[in-house]
Formats: C-alpha cells, structure tokens, sequence
C-alpha cells in the first residue's frame, strides 16, 4: 500500500510539473520564426504602419488564394479521374485546365508579393521579393501561400 502512495504522490508531482513548465513556455512571446509578420518586422526593418498595411494586404488576399488553391486541387482530381476513365483528348484538356489555374495563381500570388514589397522602402522589398518569389514554383496549393 505504501508502493501505491508513494507512486500517486511522484505521478501527482510529475504531472504539477509538466502543467506548470507547459504554462510557463505557452505564456512566453512566440518566436519570430512563429510568426511571419515579426519576422518581416525584424528582417526588412519595417515600421508598425508597413507592417499593419502588409497585414492587411495578407488578410484581403487569403481568400483570393483559399479559392486558387480549391480551383488547382479541383483541377487536379479532375486530370486523374480523365486520365483514369476517358479518351488521350479528354485527359489533355484537363491538364491544361490545371496549367491554367495554376498560372491564374502564380500570377495573381506574384502580383500580391510585389504589393507586399511596394509597402518596404525599395532595397528591402527587392530583397523580400529575390526570397519568395522563387518559392511560388514549389507551392503545393493544399493551403494558402505565407500565412498559414
């Protein structure tokens, strides 16, 4: 009985402790590699008021990608359901209809990073863009570019 007392009571502590220490790093600022926003901050010495117009820039563009990123996974399954049911032709139109809303995206997420970059003073935006820009050829489409 004794062995069973002393077991609750280490497990009781150990489990304190881990609720604390949890608390504790949960109360603490999040990173800047958490936090996309900060990390523009630090990294392209932008001002509150860049920064609050480079938020407001990202959250007017989210649903425009939301929808990007439907439209190219909606394409997608469409080029396998052709591929896998219907004539060479058919399978063909259907890759270019994901060729298509694939650039519609590319295109539409370039035009939004170079907003992003007009709000920096010119050498910063110009680095910004020589960092993302080419990341727009390996975006997956299954969420949204940047923010997550």
């Amino acid at each position: 009985m004794k062995r069973v007392i002393i077991f609750i009571v280490c497990t009781g502590l150990t489990a304190s402790a881990a609720f604390f220490i949890t608390r504790w790093v949960g109360a603490l600022p999040s990173t800047q590699a958490d936090d996309q926003l900060a990390w523009m901050q630090s990294e392209f010495h932008l001002s509150p008021a860049q920064i609050a117009a480079i938020k407001t820039l990202h959250e007017d563009y989210q649903p425009v990608c939301r929808e990007h990123c439907r439209q190219i996974q909606q394409a997608r399954t469409a080029l396998v359901a052709a591929r896998q049911s219907t004539p060479a032709d058919v399978s063909s139109v259907a890759q270019a209809e994901l060729v298509r809303v694939e650039a519609v995206c590319r295109d539409a997420t370039k035009a939004h990073l170079q907003r992003v970059a007009a709000v920096m003073a010119p050498v910063e935006g110009a680095r910004f863009l020589a960092l993302v820009l080419p990341k727009l050829t390996s975006q997956t489409h299954d969420a949204p570019f940047g923010l997550k």
